[in-house]
């Protein structure tokens, strides 16, 4: 596609022309059925609507994994876990792997990433190449304490966010993200590259009350919304057929996998009607979401950067209430988990379209560099999905024309030590342990396992079946792309930080 940049081979970017600025919003664990510009049935989201309508939406996105760090190593790359070897809890970057803030920072743009989880923070290397990374979970001392009081004197930035905990409620950093992100944008001098990773739909599944009471009148929070910080017993939820203690617990996610262990075990932990609670409580902080990143839309309207402005919305990966037996993310490969929103929109993208054909997020890397005119490495794994013939309709054998498959993979996990464990069978622990790699196409998906096993499924019908041609030209792809060899997940028994410990438990990493 024409290019409105040409970086020299100096690095500098040219002036003859528009230089466009790119912002990459990652809406953590969004599912893509949470959106209305996705599904009848979704809760409305009239921001992300309107910017579907402004840009590109893709029906078939794929995360390259099912949660945080394998999906973010592959978007920050183009490349696979497999190549990268980033994959597992806490894995780390190679120096010799070149991730897509460096590409951009390498021809002159000012660059900013906001991290979610701490598993894609600094002590991974996936900060290389941002100006500011800021990790808020190791900026704002924990709530409340001591070092929290002096920040609340000395920083205005701090107060503020006090202030919305105070009168809105807890929306876990979202506001104050998007805040610095706005900051960042004003004071930048230059064409910015900026990434933020917002939790906002992760769990917990807690936003402000007026969102969540909407979505379950039943359930009751005080007038004061800092009296849920300290007296968590003032929040309350009564009905019959459900169980609050649990239904709180699922909801928090601290002890997520334990939780999802539990769960597909016996498909009976959770009943269906706390299922259904959890998924509205989910919607609310869908429709929160939605709401600030309005607000941050309309100010870039306002302050007349959007029009110069690639958006990019997607989401790491989604995430699950019972299907297939399953709770949050992580361990498996089932469309629910890898399916996600990607919208485009800005300078060279066409307005108003949708396209059908697979895509990838290892896609991205190539893509963003192709719109702003910015080389990307000749060794990454995806393609810009606005070149020439990328948008060409493509069936199951069609590799090349259009890409005719999308990959995922997990590494191999050790659970063992999770407060469930000793509770569940070993066929529970080894599913949630085993490697898995998948190859999808429009009409099957092959998943090969650690241990040796293979599945084959019909996506249409979601059934598994038994058809040995099929599985024998989806296996040769899947090695081919993936190798023979499963990354193995290595505990290097690693110290964190305070404030990384208190975001992995918070986001239920660390039980």
């Amino acid at each position: 596609m024409d290019s409105p940049t040409d970086a020299s081979s100096t690095g500098a970017l040219s002036t003859d022309a528009p230089v466009p600025n790119v912002l990459l919003v990652i809406c953590d664990t969004l599912r893509v059925d949470a959106l209305s510009c996705y599904a009848a049935d979704a809760p409305p989201t009239p921001n992300l609507d309107r910017l579907a309508a402004e840009g590109t939406t893709f029906d078939n996105a794929f995360a390259v994994g099912s949660w945080t760090p394998p999906s973010h190593g592959a978007l920050f790359t183009g490349r696979y876990p497999s190549e990268t070897g980033f994959a597992g809890a806490w894995p780390t970057l190679s120096d010799d792997e070149t991730v897509l803030a460096e590409r951009f920072a390498e021809v002159g743009y000012a660059t900013i990433g906001i991290p979610g989880p701490s598993k894609m923070g600094s002590p991974v290397g996936l900060d290389r190449g941002f100006d500011e990374y800021y990790e808020v979970y190791e900026e704002m001392a924990a709530r409340p304490s001591l070092p929290y009081l002096r920040q609340l004197l000395t920083d205005g930035f701090v107060r503020r966010d006090l202030f919305r905990l105070a009168t809105r409620g807890n929306d876990y950093y979202t506001e104050i993200k998007l805040e610095k992100l706005r900051r960042f944008v004003a004071d930048a001098d230059a064409p910015w590259f900026a990434m933020a990773n917002l939790t906002t739909v992760h769990a917990p599944y807690w936003v402000p009350k007026p969102y969540m009471c909407e979505e379950t009148p039943e359930l009751s929070r005080p007038f004061f919304p800092l009296l849920e910080e300290f007296l968590p017993s003032t929040v309350r939820f009564d009905r019959d057929d459900v169980r609050p203690e649990r239904l709180f617990a699922a909801a928090d996610g601290a002890s997520a996998t334990s939780i999802a262990m539990r769960q597909y075990e016996t498909g009976e932990y959770l009943t269906e009607a706390e299922h259904s609670v959890l998924r509205a409580w989910y919607r609310a902080c869908v429709r929160y979401l939605d709401a600030r990143l309005g607000a941050l839309f309309d100010w870039l309207d306002e302050t007349g950067r959007r029009e110069e402005t690639h958006v990019v919305l997607t989401s790491d990966h989604g995430e699950c209430f019972g299907d297939h037996r399953t709770m949050y993310h992580g361990y498996f490969l089932h469309d629910e988990l890898l399916r996600v929103p990607l919208v485009l929109s800005g300078p060279e993208v066409p307005a108003g379209e949708r396209r059908s054909d697979l895509v990838s997020l290892v896609d991205l890397f190539d893509t963003l560099c192709d719109l702003a005119g910015v080389p990307a490495p000749e060794a990454t794994s995806g393609r810009s999905l606005f070149a020439d013939g990328a948008s060409d309709a493509s069936d199951a054998d069609t590799v090349d024309a259009a890409r005719g498959a999308v990959f995922a993979e997990t590494a191999v996990m050790d659970e063992r030590d999770r407060e469930a464990a000793s509770d569940v069978s070993a066929e529970t622990l080894a599913a949630f342990e085993t490697g898995k790699k998948s190859i999808r196409t429009v009409t099957h998906r092959l998943e090969r396992r650690s241990d040796g096993s293979e599945r084959l499924y019909d996506v249409r019908t979601g059934d598994e079946i038994d058809e040995p041609e099929v599985a024998d030209s989806l296996r040769e792809r899947l090695v081919g792309t993936l190798g023979e060899e499963f990354v193995v997940d290595v505990d290097d028994e690693r110290e964190y930080s305070a404030g990384v410990e208190r975001n992995l438990r918070e986001l239920g990493y660390l039980e």
